[in-house]
């Protein structure tokens, strides 16, 4: 911005000439003895003057050998003013846009999805293009919790644009029995009782014996000679030897899409809300192709957005076939996961057969188990 001048000195006696500048104050640097008649040295721009009338007195001839900054950057803008006019406008632009939220991100989101949260926030009038300093986030956290009572806690945060939303979902209260009612265990599958345990209730059945689904394994009415019934909420559980069968099903022959290897790419500008498609015909996807889309926001990631964005169409012509992609290894461990998360207890074996018939192809998980089969069931209200 100062501006550095590359000087070279010429004369009888060119010493004399860097003593005068220096008693004017004159600051010098790289200071550079060619020969006994020439020195070289770098000043500041605005110090040229006082070197050209020292040399004009010290009968030594100055010439310049290179100039930075200073000056130059003047004429530099001059001659380029409509390029540096456009560069302050974009940065001006980008400055504007800083005070937008042009990408909002949701984080701490289970129950809830994505876009029930955006929803949210566009009841409450906070979205993409919303003015964020006048945002009052308290009323926002307020009224978004009156939409999405699930949201326990929530907090925004806004940054360069970015819109970061927290949230803490609300735990679920766990289901408490009101007090004074009564309910039976009985079984939730067919098996063989190996082991009962009832912390209150009166058993119905015995190890070894043989129960059907919803048979009564523990009642909640207790009877006694001196208070006659007495109705409990029976607890416990009864571990039994269980056989379980899943079956996943099908279809043999379907029609499949294989894609070729040659596509091609569109390309469209979105601007806030506002689209322009770089390319002829409608944003439909073409018959017998794919369309896979991909977003590019101009700015810098996790810094800040800016209201640009780039949408790449990749269009990917696709073949039908009849033909089956069926995975029996992946269908196996599908129903092998959804018997353990429906197990409550031990899976002891288990086997996987296939078979196809009628069009179909048949995946089934035989399993012997021995688990918890007592489930509560709560008495009917009897009359008043």
């Amino acid at each position: 911005m100062r501006g550095v001048v590359r000087l070279e000195i010429f004369g009888a006696l060119p010493a004399g000439l860097l003593n005068a500048a220096a008693a004017e104050g004159a600051a010098l640097w790289r200071v550079e003895s060619v020969d006994e008649n020439t020195l070289r040295l770098c000043c500041w721009e605005r110090q040229l003057p006082v070197f050209e009338r020292l040399a004009s007195r010290a009968g030594c001839e100055l010439r310049i050998l290179s100039r930075r900054g200073g000056s130059g950057n003047l004429r530099f803008a001059r001659r380029r003013a409509v390029l540096l006019t456009g560069l302050g406008l974009a940065a001006l632009a980008v400055a504007v846009s800083l005070l937008f939220v042009w990408q909002i991100e949701v984080r701490g989101n289970r129950r809830l999805s994505r876009g029930e949260v955006l929803r949210a926030l566009s009841d409450c009038g906070f979205t993409v293009g919303s003015f964020w300093p006048g945002t009052d986030t308290e009323k926002l956290k307020s009224g978004v919790q009156l939409v999405c009572p699930e949201i326990g806690w929530m907090s925004v945060n806004v940054s360069g644009s970015r819109a970061l939303v927290l949230i803490v979902e609300r735990t679920e209260k766990p289901t408490i029995a009101a007090e004074g009612t009564s309910a039976e265990l009985v079984a939730a599958r067919s098996g063989v009782v190996r082991r009962v345990s009832v912390l209150e209730g009166q058993a119905k059945v015995a190890p070894g014996q043989v129960v059907t689904a919803g048979e009564v394994l523990a009642s909640g009415k207790l009877e006694s000679l001196a208070n006659g019934t007495r109705a409990v909420r029976a607890r416990g559980g009864v571990m039994a030897e269980t056989w379980r069968e899943l079956i996943a099903v099908r279809p043999a022959a379907e029609t499949l899409k294989r894609p070729r290897e040659l596509g091609f790419s569109r390309f469209a500008l979105v601007f806030g809300k506002r689209r322009v498609n770089l390319y002829f015909g409608s944003g439909k996807a073409l018959d017998g192709c794919d369309k896979i889309v991909a977003e590019y926001t101009l700015g810098i990631r996790g810094l800040f957005s800016t209201p640009l964005r780039l949408v790449r169409e990749q269009i990917v012509p696709y073949d039908s076939e009849v033909g089956t992609d069926a995975d029996f290894e992946g269908m196996a461990a599908r129903l092998s996961a959804m018997l353990t998360a429906d197990t409550e207890g031990q899976i002891l074996d288990s086997s996987v057969s296939r078979a196809a018939a009628r069009g179909l192809l048949v995946v089934t998980l035989r399993a012997h188990c021995i688990e918890n089969i007592a489930r509560t069931r709560e008495y009917a209200p009897g009359p008043r």
